[in-house]
């Protein structure tokens, strides 16, 4: 399992499930053979260990923002490298807010945790778990990846950051989520791999409508806080990347738009590397 590949564990934008969807984001970036987990949507657990890796592996995981398809199942993630894994240092990187995420999540399994500690002698979950905030600029460095940040524009979400990642002269970028932001071409400058969240004009305006009932203001934040495709093939192109890869696909379940919808809408403004994953593709570094 050793070398450096990026593996998208889940696809979709936006946490609703529907048969057969995508599961919401979140992807591995494995560098000389150490997974770092990228965002904690539903569904993480199940697709790491689905990606061949063992819970006992698991040791950085950083969140790029507080919306739940990003980190919803942080808490059950941790909680479940608790229980089935040797006892270690996790360490767990987010915007502000992470602090409050996860005392709650503890609180919220107070019964199971101080059970599991009294009968199965396990070392307290919050001795493990140590969790770190953090703003625009250097979010950490180890002794394989230097880790740095960007606040990107998701209104009307304060805190969402597109990363950084250098390790053995290699770069990989991931947007977050982003409606179109030019600062985001220098950031990306020459990375080897853009990895974008992307959306179809069409597509987003049916499921919108759609949804209407559910969530009236749908179609407003989408525009507001999302990027289409189009804009998608100008950052990559501006930033002048090697390898653009999509993901948070918005719609992930609409008729008759799949892959190659996406693909045709990036392919008017990126003539380079481009990659359309569906959930667990595996893209080598």
């Amino acid at each position: 399992m050793a070398g450096d590949r990026l593996i998208m564990l889940g696809t979709k934008g936006g946490p609703r499930l529907t048969t057969g969807s995508s599961w919401p984001t979140s992807m591995v970036l494995e560098v000389a053979g150490r997974p770092y987990i990228i965002d904690a949507g539903m569904g993480v657990t199940r697709q790491f260990v689905e990606a061949g890796y063992t819970l006992q592996q698991v040791h950085t995981i950083i969140l790029t923002h507080h919306h739940s398809d990003h980190n919803l199942e942080l808490g059950p993630l941790l909680h479940t490298v608790w229980v089935s894994s040797r006892f270690r240092e996790i360490r767990v990187y987010g915007p502000p807010g992470l602090f409050n995420l996860v005392e709650k999540f503890l609180a919220s399994q107070s019964f199971d945790i101080g059970i599991r500690i009294s009968d199965e002698k396990l070392a307290d979950i919050a001795e493990m778990i140590k969790p770190c905030e953090y703003t625009e600029g250097r979010v950490f460095a180890d002794d394989l990846v230097e880790v740095t940040s960007l606040r990107v524009r998701h209104p009307p979400v304060e805190h969402c950051y597109a990363l950084k990642f250098r390790f053995s002269g290699k770069t990989v970028v991931i947007s977050s989520d982003t409606r179109y932001f030019p600062p985001l071409m220098e950031f990306a400058r020459g990375a080897d791999i853009l990895v974008h969240e992307v959306m179809h004009r069409e597509g987003v305006e049916r499921m919108c409508a759609r949804l209407s009932e559910v969530k009236p203001n749908l179609l407003q934040h989408m525009i507001a806080s999302h990027t289409f495709g189009d804009d998608v093939g100008r950052i990559a192109e501006g930033a002048g990347v090697g390898h653009l890869v999509l993901n948070h696909f918005t719609p992930s379940d609409e008729p008759e738009i799949d892959a190659e919808a996406f693909q045709r809408l990036v392919r008017q403004t990126w003539g380079g590397e481009l990659t359309v994953p569906c959930d667990l593709a595996e893209i080598r570094l």
